[in-house]
């Protein structure tokens, strides 16, 4: 028991991304931030500063992957000489930065807020660019929305597999089971029926949430 709690305990690696916020991450060696911006992706290297002394920013990256690939690249560029500058007048100190509005996450309990962004998390590394909205509707609907997405995900890599001539038949084929697995089939006096429903993620019991595929 011991050994597999130590190993629960271990710190992320360096180069993994750690959620701090919607749209904001760090490395597990907490030298890079990766900041979301209209433009895309930028990651910042809080060791080292540009020519002006500012911060040294690689970017912009298209998607998170692109930024978690160029990581090892960025821990070996050297920062550029800083320029030399006349002095300016002293200037009195800015004001502290406001934090950061809390989200619908930071306002539940710690525990659950930690398995929220766990389950964010793993929809992102399965491609899901909007995995928060995901969640929240998943919470708070009366549908198992990631289920739902889960197998929309499945069934369209189905199709992707299958040459392109035939692509269209067969995202109707797979509709139309789609449609008759979330009908359910109501059970005869001697036949069992069935019903499509939510499994949890350990295996537990269904849920007794309908998927509804139609």
């Amino acid at each position: 028991m011991a050994k597999s709690k130590a190993k629960t305990d271990a710190p992320p690696e360096p180069d993994a991304l750690v959620r701090q916020v919607a749209g904001t991450y760090r490395s597990g060696d907490d030298r890079f931030e990766v900041r979301q911006a209209d433009v895309g992706w930028f990651l910042v290297d809080s060791t080292q500063s540009n020519e002006f002394g500012q911060e040294l920013i690689h970017g912009p990256f298209g998607t998170l992957k692109a930024v978690r690939e160029a990581i090892p690249g960025a821990r070996g560029t050297k920062a550029a000489p800083t320029a030399k500058r006349p002095r300016a007048k002293a200037k009195k100190p800015e004001p502290e930065p406001k934090p950061p509005p809390k989200t619908w996450i930071d306002e539940l309990p710690a525990a659950e807020a930690r398995s929220v962004r766990k389950i964010i998390a793993a929809l992102e590394r399965e491609g899901d660019t909007d995995a928060e909205a995901l969640v929240r509707r998943d919470r708070d609907g009366l549908l198992p929305a990631i289920a739902v997405r889960r197998i929309e995900r499945a069934l369209a890599a189905v199709v992707a597999e299958r040459p392109e001539k035939e692509r269209a038949a067969a995202t109707k084929l797979v509709k139309r089971v789609a449609e008759i697995l979330s009908a359910g089939g109501r059970p005869t006096e001697l036949l069992p029926g069935w019903t499509l429903v939510e499994v949890g993620p350990d295996g537990d019991q269904p849920k007794q949430r309908r998927i509804d595929l139609r």
